[in-house]
């Protein structure tokens, strides 16, 4: 067996990958449940007697409303620690008029008809309100067996005789002093996030939790492959070479990654094929280029062997140019780390040399991995074409979010803006917009964008407000600029 050609476990397909999920995520569900319930302690409920709760409250209610209004939120305070209540004191006007009174659950009304009784001269009102469960809940319609259940139960005041009534249950008693303020009794409140302790709290928000997770986990591993296939399928569309795709792990898209790296192989082939053709016929026609320039040079003086000799100059100009174009193509220079400013600054410095202006600004130094060679070509037809149809070139470099953007500016006539993308095609002269006696097989822009989309960068054209023709440049970079120091007088404006 060869070394990795065989997998000692084949990756799940998709289907099994889902079910498995979802066992998963019900076994997981499962011991949740089981873990919150079995180890989490059981909330805790207090049951309060009616007769220690009646004496609670006729002890301290008098002494709080005797007291003066600035110590009496203190003394309700100490007063309910004493007793595991909380009161609360509330002044005269906080409260809304409470409901009138009604007919609450036996021992909560037998509480409050003992506090009436006792506190008749003490207090305006008594209120008492059935707060929920635990404990049967009053205002829901009930149906009692035997139907006169309610009158045979004991009414009234407790009396000392009978034996203690439990009160479960959340209540609350408002009690209103003669002077209008109001003293609220109630159970000590548990924590604020205790309800969310409760076995089923835990068990639903563990649930929704767990499964998320897993789908999210399940999904991610799922989409993998299909990502590694399209970050292929965007790397064919920015470089010339193959970037096959492996096909391990790929599963139910094996068949796509086959299917695109034999489609890469063959564009890849294609184009190599048709860039020799081009170098081949190219080369070959120098030869009865050079015969006929030899049998032009022995017409006599005329205009029309000097029309010819244009004629010849200007294909031997084209066969260059091509030559070059395919020889670039094949020739796969390597990419090196190359400081793309130090590159521009060079440029311009060369055309100003020979008394064209050319103009740079931007950052001393931005470094991006490319081929240099390649690069410097795009960038010197660029800033060559803005000095021959606008008189000059600005350049200009900026580095944004991992993007390096360059502009080339001058200030010709333009290009129609339908014709912009004319203007790329190879041997395309768009002579109703540039000047005619500048030269150039119509190769230059071709070229550039050529080069520029192999690097996964962008070229476009637009024309200035002010006028002139602008090239805008885009190219992938992680590499920071340094900080903008002086350039030479003859490049920096």
């Amino acid at each position: 067996m060869i070394a990795g050609q065989f997998r000692l476990r084949p990756p799940l397909r998709l289907g099994t990958r889902i079910a498995a999920m979802t066992m998963t995520a019900i076994l997981a569900v499962q011991a949740l449940n089981a873990a919150a319930f079995l180890l989490l302690p059981p909330p805790k409920m207090t049951v309060y007697g009616a007769r220690w709760l009646i004496g609670k409250i006729e002890e301290a209610v008098p002494a709080i409303f005797a007291a003066s209004e600035k110590d009496r939120p203190l003394l309700a305070g100490q007063a309910g620690a004493r007793s595991s209540l909380q009161i609360h004191w509330e002044p005269k006007g906080e409260r809304n008029q409470p409901d009138p009174p009604r007919l609450g659950p036996p021992p909560l009304d037998r509480v409050r008809a003992s506090l009436e009784k006792d506190l008749e001269k003490e207090v305006r009102m008594i209120i008492i309100r059935d707060q929920g469960p635990p404990g049967p809940n009053f205002e829901r319609d009930l149906v009692f067996l035997p139907p006169d259940f309610m009158k045979r139960l004991p009414m009234g005041p407790v009396t000392p005789a009978e034996a203690e009534i439990p009160i479960f249950g959340e209540f609350e008693i408002a009690i209103q002093g003669l002077d209008g303020s109001w003293l609220s009794v109630q159970p000590q409140k548990q924590p604020r996030l205790a309800a969310f302790l409760r076995p089923l709290f835990v068990t639903l928000i563990g649930a929704v939790i767990l499964v998320l997770g897993l789908s999210t986990f399940t999904a991610k591993r799922s989409l993998r492959p299909l990502d590694r296939l399209v970050a292929a399928a965007q790397k064919l569309g920015h470089t010339r070479e193959v970037a096959p795709v492996p096909l391990a792990g790929l599963n139910e898209f094996a068949v796509i990654a086959g299917a695109m790296n034999e489609m890469q192989s063959r564009i890849k082939q294609f184009l190599d094929e048709r860039t020799q053709m081009l170098a081949a016929i190219s080369h070959d026609l120098r030869t009865p280029l050079t015969r006929l320039r030899l049998k032009a040079e022995d017409l006599s003086d005329s205009q029309i062997k000097d029309q010819l000799i244009e004629d010849l100059d200007e294909m031997e100009l084209m066969i260059s140019a091509t030559l070059t174009f395919a020889g670039d193509d094949l020739k796969r220079e390597p990419q090196e780390r190359v400081d793309l400013a130090a590159l521009l600054i060079s440029l311009c410095d060369g055309f100003s040399d020979r008394q064209q202006l050319a103009y740079y600004s931007g950052p001393n130094h931005a470094h991006l991995l490319c081929q240099k060679a390649a690069m410097k070509r795009a960038f010197d037809n660029l800033i060559g074409n803005a000095i021959k149809y606008g008189a000059r070139a600005e350049v200009n470099l900026a580095i944004s979010g991992g993007t390096a953007f360059v502009s080339i500016a001058d200030n010709g006539p333009g290009i129609p803006f339908e014709q912009v993308e004319l203007a790329f095609q190879p041997f395309r002269r768009l002579e109703d917009s540039r000047n005619r006696e500048s030269g150039g097989v119509g190769l230059g822009l071709a070229i550039a964008r050529d080069i520029i989309r192999a690097h996964g960068g962008e070229i476009d054209l637009r024309n200035r407000p002010e006028g002139g023709l602008e090239a805008l440049v885009r190219l992938p970079t992680h590499i920071a600029a340094h900080p903008p120091s002086k350039v030479p007088a003859a490049s920096k404006r």
